[in-house]
Parts: structure tokens; C-alpha cells; sequence
């Protein structure tokens, strides 16, 4: 579970915000490993190699409507 309170406080010049942009990378990384590959494509609304550059599992599945 997250913590509403800040590892690092933000008053501090870079590694304040930097504990947030830490915390945002992982929860991402381990969303884009718990959802389906077939359904990160589908949803994708953007150009297909930007998915593949951000969740390299979905670079491997193809699609009915052709390749990146």
C-alpha cells in the first residue's frame, strides 16, 4: 500500500521529488506486468512502438491489424 506521506521530503532541491518519480516507475512496472499483454494493445491509443518501448512484452504479440 502507498503512503500519503513522502519518503523524502519535497523541500529538498532534487531528491525530494525524486522519491515520487521512483515510486510512480515501480507502480507502473508492476501494472504493466500484471495486465495482459493482448489487453495494453488494445487499449493503447498511441503508436504501437512507443508500447513496445514502455512494455517490451507486447512487442512480441501480433494483432489482427498488422505489425508496430
Amino acid at each position: 500500500m502507498l503512503s500519503p506521506i513522502d519518503l523524502i521530503p519535497e523541500f529538498l532541491p532534487i531528491i525530494g521529488p525524486l522519491d515520487d518519480i521512483v515510486v510512480v516507475a515501480l507502480a507502473l512496472r508492476y501494472a504493466a506486468r500484471r495486465i495482459p499483454p493482448e489487453a495494453l494493445i488494445e487499449a493503447w491509443p498511441a503508436e504501437r512502438r512507443i508500447l513496445a518501448r514502455l512494455a517490451p512484452a507486447t512487442a512480441t504479440h501480433s494483432t489482427d491489424t498488422g505489425a508496430l
